[in-house]
């Protein structure tokens, strides 16, 4: 079972059969021993910066290429600041150095399922299939830094970089593994529920560049929803954005709306606010009635800003709205929310 909210929170993505007691063992399928099932490709069903540290053994490859960063950025999202994540992954210079070396015996896991060495070689980085993506360390490094991540490190089996030495208890594989280890950085996006400060008195505009809806797809946890302001094209005097829409689920109601910028979640607000207009048009749909949302945001900075616009159910999973893309003279950072 999970641990308790006064012990450290502990995730085990990606577990499969391997399921360990004191921590969140999370999997994409149901089974026995499994806390929490979700696809991290739409969201795992975990609150953003509730893990203290994570731990992923030989789960990464079976995602393919362009869902490697989007998985990891995930991960990131539920650790908390200064949260790790530790990951094992097969080593491919390992497994090229045996297969040159001609040493069989590192391919003893599939030596009864290929006659050659080549095609135990195969076999084996490719884990009969399930394998979609293939690591080495510097690879590994790349990805991690892409998501987000800093103090990037590989590690050897059983030691840590961080301060949380329990990190290592999931470690195996040695003979075929490398450990890296990656943290969340200290929040970069400074932002207030209830008021706000104004960092300067200098006259701010915000354009708006682009705001996109997220297409549905077949078996999205989003049944249908729209972000009604702010319209690409649109001119804002001040430092103020508001963001509102409205978000159906397709097997839970929507819960809450949440905005992050630069992996930092900046923005919350409840699907509460009476839309009439879309149970009108949703008829018999749980929370149609009250699928709105409302909140607005303060900028800081300047320049580029981009605002991913995500929804979290009652069930607890996840799915993407849309992204909204403005660029601020004088001020830019989205940092502060108020309502």
């Amino acid at each position: 079972m999970p641990p308790g909210s006064d012990s450290l929170q502990r995730l085990n993505w990606g577990c499969g059969e391997h399921t360990s007691e004191g921590w969140i063992n999370s999997d994409i399928k149901e089974a026995p021993g499994v806390d929490v099932v979700g696809d991290v490709r739409r969201g795992l069903p975990l609150a953003s910066e509730s893990v203290d540290y994570a731990v992923s053994v030989h789960a990464l490859p079976e995602l393919s290429y362009p869902d490697l960063v989007p998985a990891l950025e995930e991960l990131l999202r539920v650790l908390k600041p200064h949260g790790v994540l530790r990951l094992v992954l097969p080593d491919l210079d390992k497994a090229v150095r045996a297969y040159l070396d001609g040493d069989e015996g590192y391919f003893h896991h599939v030596r009864d399922d290929a006659e050659s060495a080549g095609g135990r070689f195969i076999t084996q980085i490719l884990w009969y299939g399930y394998s979609r993506s293939l690591f080495t360390a510097e690879f590994a490094g790349e990805l991690l830094r892409r998501a987000g991540f800093v103090d990037v490190a590989v590690c050897a089996p059983g030691e840590t970089r961080s301060g949380f030495g329990g990190i290592v208890e999931l470690d195996n594989r040695e003979g075929e593994s490398f450990y890296i280890e990656g943290s969340r950085p200290e929040r970069r996006s400074k932002w207030l529920q209830g008021g706000y400060n104004r960092r300067s008195s200098m006259p701010a505009s915000i354009d708006v560049t682009e705001v996109s809806v997220t297409a549905r797809e077949e078996g999205s946890d989003l049944l249908a929803g729209h972000i009604d302001k702010p319209a690409a094209g649109d001119r804002l005097e001040g430092e103020a954005l508001r963001i509102s829409g409205w978000v159906l689920g397709s097997r839970s109601p929507a819960r809450e709306v949440e905005v992050v910028s630069e992996h930092d979640v900046v923005g919350r607000a409840a699907v509460e606010r009476p839309r009439p207009d879309i149970a009108q048009h949703h008829v018999g749909v749980a929370g149609a009635e009250t699928a709105g949302f409302d909140l607005t945001l303060v900028a800081g900075g300047r320049g580029p800003s981009e605002l991913l616009v995500s929804v979290v159910l009652e069930d607890g999973s996840r799915a993407r709205l849309g992204v909204i893309k403005v660029d601020i003279a004088r001020q830019g950072v989205i940092s502060r929310l108020f309502r």
